[in-house]
C-alpha cells in the first residue's frame, strides 16, 4: 500500500485556510485528492483540486448549504471529513465571563457536533476526524483555560459517541489531540523562558508542526486507519507523558 493511498480521496475540511486545516488539505491535494475547504475567512488560497467555501461552523444552515455541495464539487461523496476549526482562549477560572465561556463551547464543541452532522448526512464510508486538545487531560498554570479545556473534553466524548452511532453506515470517527504547536493560535512562542522551559521536559524536545498534526489526522480518515473508531490519539511530542 503506497504513502499515497493511505490519505482520502475526497476530504472536507474545516479551518482550511490557515495552520492545521490548510496543511491536512495541502496533504490530501499532494497525494491526488480533493477537498472542499470550509473557513470563516473569504481570504482563500489557490491550488487544483481545491475548492474553498466561506461558512459559518454554529450555522447549521450555512453548513447545509455547503455540504450540500460536497458531492459535486468532489467528484463524489466525500470519505473524510477533517475538523480543525475552532477557537483558543484561556483566561483564569476568576476572570472568565459566562458570555467567554458560552462562546468557547458554542465554536469548539457544538460546531464539532453540526459540521460532524452535516458531514454524516452525505458522507460514504470513510471516516471523521474531530480535533480536540491535551487541555482535556491535562490542566495547565501556565495558560489557565477552562473552557477551552472542558469545549476540547466533550469532543472527546462526541467522538466515542459517534463512533458507535455512525459505525453500522461505516462511518469511523476519530480524535486528534494535539499538544503545543508552532500555528499562529499558540501563544507560547512569544514567551521564550516559557517556551525554553516546556522543550526541556518534552521527549520530542521541539515543538509539534501543522504537519505534524494533519498527518495524523490523515491517517486516521484514511483507508490506512480502517479498522482504528472512538479512540483519541495525542500528537503531543510526548507532553501528556511528561
Amino acid at each position: 500500500m503506497s504513502v499515497e493511498s493511505l490519505f482520502p480521496r475526497r476530504a472536507v475540511v474545516t479551518g482550511a485556510m490557515s495552520g492545521i486545516g490548510r496543511s491536512a488539505a495541502e496533504l490530501v491535494l499532494a497525494a491526488g485528492g480533493r477537498v472542499l475547504g470550509i473557513d470563516r475567512t473569504e481570504d482563500a488560497w489557490q491550488a487544483p483540486g481545491f475548492s474553498p467555501r466561506t461558512a459559518d461552523i454554529t450555522d447549521p444552515e450555512a453548513l447545509k448549504r455547503v455540504f450540500d455541495e460536497a458531492a459535486e464539487v468532489l467528484d463524489g461523496a466525500p470519505d473524510a471529513l477533517i475538523h480543525c476549526a475552532g477557537i483558543y482562549r484561556f483566561k483564569a477560572l476568576l476572570e472568565l465571563t459566562a458570555e467567554e465561556w458560552e462562546q468557547s463551547m458554542r465554536v469548539n464543541s457544538t460546531g464539532s457536533f453540526l459540521v460532524a452532522q452535516a458531514a454524516a448526512r452525505v458522507m460514504g464510508e470513510g471516516g471523521i476526524v474531530l480535533l480536540s486538545s491535551v487541555a482535556y487531560a491535562r490542566g495547565d498554570e501556565g495558560e489557565p483555560g477552562s473552557a477551552y479545556a472542558a469545549s476540547k473534553g466533550a469532543i472527546v466524548s462526541l467522538t466515542r459517541q459517534l463512533a458507535v452511532e455512525l459505525g453500522s453506515r461505516g462511518i469511523r470517527v476519530n480524535a486528534v489531540a494535539p499538544g503545543v504547536i508552532d500555528t499562529p493560535m499558540t501563544t507560547i512562542v512569544n514567551d521564550a523562558a516559557a517556551t525554553s522551559a516546556l522543550l526541556s521536559r518534552l521527549p520530542a524536545r521541539r515543538l509539534g508542526t501543522a504537519e505534524d498534526v494533519a498527518t495524523a489526522c490523515l491517517f486516521l480518515a484514511g483507508p490506512g486507519a480502517a479498522y482504528v473508531t472512538g479512540t483519541v490519539l495525542p500528537v503531543d511530542g510526548g507532553y501528556l507523558v511528561s
